[in-house]
Order: C-alpha cells, then structure tokens, then sequence
C-alpha cells in the first residue's frame, strides 16, 4: 500500500470508475472528474456483456476483470445483475459461404480464447431456438455470454471509490493538463487547478483532445455504436444469438481515423451486424453498429432502421415486437483494437481505447494500472497495451 498518494482520475466511466474504486481501497487520495454524470457515455449506452475477447492476447484481462465484478457483486450499492455463469451466445449463418466462413472464423478465434465450441447443422439450430429465421444453414453454440447493468456497475465502482475517501466530482470538465518541470503535475477544470502526484486520463474518445495540447498524439478515436430496445410478447429467443460476421477476429473494432475527403463526400460508412440479448425482464437488446464519429451527434440517424431489418431477418416474430427506444453511445478505439494502458510522460498515465470491450476489459485494466503505481506483481503481461505501440 502506498498511503498519500494524490491521483486525478479523468473520467467517469467504467475505466475510470473502477480505476478510482481500485486506487482508493488501497490508500491513495483520488479525486475523480466526470464532466457529465456518471456513465454518460458508452459506459452506460452498452449491452452490458462479459464475452471473452477474439484476441487471445486480451484474455488474461478479461479474466481479471470477471474476477473483479465477481468480487463486489454481492456487495456493490447498486444491483449488478450480473449472471452467475454464462447463458450461451448462439452464432448462426445462412447458406452465403462468405457468412459461412465468417462464423467458423469467429468460432475458431472464441475457441483459441479458451471458449468451449459446439458446432451445429440446420437441423440444431432450429433445436435451439426454433424462432429464428428457416435461412440459417448451421451455427456455432458458444459457452460465453453473462450480461450484467453496465450503468448500475459503473455508478457502484465510483460509490465506493467514495466509500473509501475519493472524491467523486461530476459536472466538472477537464479543461488543460497542469505541467511543471517537465511533469504533468494536475488538471486545470471550470473551478479551478488541482494538483496531483499522477493525472489518469481514461476520457474514452475524449482522451486524446486532452493529450495534444502538450504534445501527446495517440491515436484514439471515436466509434459510435447504437442499441434498440424491444419487447416481445412472448420470449422469441433463450440465449444470444448473433448472426456470423459482425465481429471480426482477431481484434473487435479496428478503425482508421476518418479523412476529411470522405467526411466531405458524406461521413464515414456505417458497419452493422446483429446481436440480440434477451434480459431477464423479458424485453430483448439488439445491436450493433460501429461508425467512425464526425459530430457530436449521429452521422446517420437511419442506423436503428438497419438493426431492426438485420433483427426481424434473423427473427421474424420480433417483426411484432413493441419498440421501447434506441440511443448510441460512442466508444473510443484504437488503430489495432487493443487499449491503450500505460505512462505517457511523468506523472501521466492513460487508460483508453477500450472500443467495444470497456466492461469486459475494465477490472483488468484498473488493477494493472494500481499494481504499476504500487509496484507490486502484475496481474498480467503489459506490453500488448503499451501506448509506445502507437507512438
């Protein structure tokens, strides 16, 4: 433990939150800054699934990570929900070899992780889950899924960060980063500098608007993604079912940044796939799309159109389901898909990039960052999220 430690964390979101929960509880003075509320972003606009990562390399993070939630589950100050094992995530595809290879691909990779595989022919997918759609030619049943309320997690990491002394600010914007001699030594905001022994930048898609002032470039960018809610009359699907192709091995989320030649042609394309989650209320979670963002607000706001198409073709009963809302949440990302974990420059640290992995990645990723400040084992190998990569 090291007592009298003052750190800033930047950001009240999943990476952030539980960064400042993990720093506190072991003895540090931290002062988190959230310039909105708490899991205003993507960290509350998310599924809220623990999936293991495609990339093997990413594994040992989302391991601690599960350990981490299952640790404060019973404890945490808001319901986590959080399944007790996985539900099964079904992939499935139709007669298209593309898709085909698509979904032996994601199969192989899940499998590579450590994931326990079960292929099936037409005749078991309809087994499983006789809704779906006559099409589909053979699936890949997956022991991987918990879900969990991704803002019900966040907002428990900073209430108990509190719980333990920090100080947990929201509507406070970070404005510029505070430099001495050579160090980040604290964070100017609207009222005012604070000062700091380590800043932690875990802005999500923010993070690198915040690093260029004083000559930090790393690329981290942002990704929009939506969600649409519906609720069925009767439940139309038992596990998650997603359809072969929407993620790509071995990375999530790989996305260049956006050139102002075609932002100028008419904004950046938008990728869309389909995922359904059924919660336990009876209402079902579809997703997913990723865009490279240009505004603050959507690029394209027909995306919701495309998700419903893609559901009700996979599922023809959601076809009659009731339409409950639909909102995006922007997820910062990486040229390459891994975080971006790791001392910048003294007395800055920054911890983004997550993309689509935020929850899954998120435990990890704060106890990697405290046993680096405390000097004490790592839970896992650094190096795959070093910002030197991207330097």
């Amino acid at each position: 433990m090291v007592d009298g430690l003052e750190v800033i964390v930047v950001g009240g979101g999943i990476i952030g939150c539980a960064t400042s929960y993990e720093l506190a509880r072991r003895g540090a003075k931290v002062t988190l800054l959230e310039r909105s509320e708490l899991a205003a972003g993507a960290s509350g606009r998310n599924h809220g699934l623990l999936l293991s990562p495609l990339d093997p390399v990413m594994v040992p993070m989302a391991r601690e990570t599960a350990a981490a939630y299952d640790e404060i589950k019973d404890t945490a100050p808001i319901p986590l929900r959080l399944d007790p094992g996985p539900i099964g995530f079904l992939l499935a595809a139709g007669d298209d070899r593309a898709e085909q290879e698509a979904g032996r691909e994601e199969a192989e990779a899940a499998a590579a992780c450590g994931v326990t595989i079960e292929h099936l022919d037409e005749a078991g997918v309809r087994d499983l889950e006789p809704g779906l759609a006559k099409d589909l030619t053979e699936g890949w049943l997956l022991d991987d899924g918990r879900r969990l309320d991704p803002a019900a997690l966040t907002v428990s990491f900073a209430l108990m960060a509190r719980a333990h002394g920090a100080d947990v600010l929201t509507h406070v914007a970070s404005r510029a980063l505070v430099l001495s001699d050579d160090r980040v030594a604290g964070v100017i905001t609207d009222d005012g500098p604070l000062q700091a022994d380590t800043v932690i930048v875990a802005a999500g898609p923010w993070t690198a608007s915040l690093l260029r002032p004083v000559g930090i470039h790393l690329p981290v960018t942002g990704a929009r993604g939506w969600l649409v809610h519906l609720a069925p009359s009767e439940a139309v699907v038992s596990r998650l079912v997603g359809r072969a192709g929407w993620h790509i091995p071995p990375s999530s989320e790989p996305i260049p940044p956006v050139r102002a030649e075609e932002a100028a042609e008419g904004g950046p394309a938008v990728d869309t796939g389909v995922l359904l989650q059924p919660n336990p209320d009876g209402t079902i979670l579809v997703g997913g799309s990723r865009q490279p963002v240009v505004t603050a607000e959507p690029e394209d706001s027909a995306v919701p159109q495309r998700l419903l198409r893609e559901a009700i073709r996979l599922v023809p009963p959601l076809g009659e389901a009731e339409v409950l809302g639909a909102w995006w949440g922007i997820r910062p990302v990486t040229p390459d898909g891994r975080p971006v974990i790791g001392a910048v420059t003294d007395g800055l640290i920054v911890a983004a990039g997550h993309g689509s992995l935020g929850v899954i990645l998120a435990g990890g990723t704060a106890r990697l960052l405290v046993a680096t400040l405390f000097d004490e084992p790592l839970p896992f190998d650094p190096e795959p999220f070093s910002p030197d990569r991207l330097s």
